[in-house]
């Protein structure tokens, strides 16, 4: 076997471990979670099957889309939403609602913290993480996803899992900034329509966060 084959195979291998992993991150918000009428083993089986070929083509040269372009979206849809809720700094996994710190990442903290609205509706939450997920959240998505900790990889899948379920993560991968954001409104109040009566960013804001992130904005 020639050496160029063998390191084109090799690199392949290396290609389907990277996106393996990069899924398991990528699959995965607050808020509760609305229906979700897609099936999960699908959805990873099909995720794998075409970002794993793509890989392979890139690596070998062929003409098709690498998967970092979806990749760079759903990083910078999470750092966008990070920044809204106030948690892109370095401790943005470990605050909690208010702009505390918990110590530990083994599970969610389920600390509750009462607060009032712009309504005057006297209010109790747990928010916590990056995302600032209810521990009622938490507990569905981790059982759902087999999360055995709240450490950042997790959210990250959490987090992303959620904006699946509200149907919004093809917009996300394609850059349909807008539509992501409308759809994903009813889970983090800071975005644009949440309707918690609580402050919320506006889409030039957030357009401006996903951008400086590495996120790509499709064009009309």
């Amino acid at each position: 076997m020639k050496w160029s084959t063998v390191a084109i195979t090799s690199a392949a291998a290396a290609a389907l471990f990277f996106v393996a992993r990069r899924w398991l991150v990528a699959q995965s918000d607050p808020g509760q979670p609305p229906s979700d009428n897609q099936s999960q083993e699908t959805t990873i089986w099909e995720d794998l099957s075409v970002s794993a070929s793509t890989a392979i083509d890139t690596i070998t040269g062929s003409d098709a889309t690498p998967v970092n372009d979806a990749d760079a979206n759903r990083r910078a849809f999470l750092d966008m939403i990070a920044w809204a809720e106030g948690t892109a700094g370095h401790n943005g996994y470990r605050t909690m609602f208010g702009g505390g710190l918990f110590d530990s990442f083994a599970d969610h903290p389920r600390r509750v913290f009462s607060f009032t609205n712009s309504r005057g509706d006297q209010l109790t939450t747990t928010a916590a993480g990056r995302y600032q997920f209810l521990a009622r959240t938490w507990d569905s998505l981790s059982s759902k996803l087999g999360l055995s900790d709240f450490g950042p990889d997790n959210q990250d899948a959490a987090a992303l899992e959620l904006v699946r379920q509200r149907g919004a993560l093809g917009d996300v991968d394609a850059g349909r900034l807008d539509a992501a954001i409308r759809k994903c409104a009813p889970i983090w109040a800071s975005l644009p329509g949440a309707g918690y009566a609580q402050p919320e960013r506006k889409i030039a804001q957030l357009e401006s966060a996903f951008i400086n992130a590495g996120g790509t904005i499709e064009q009309a």
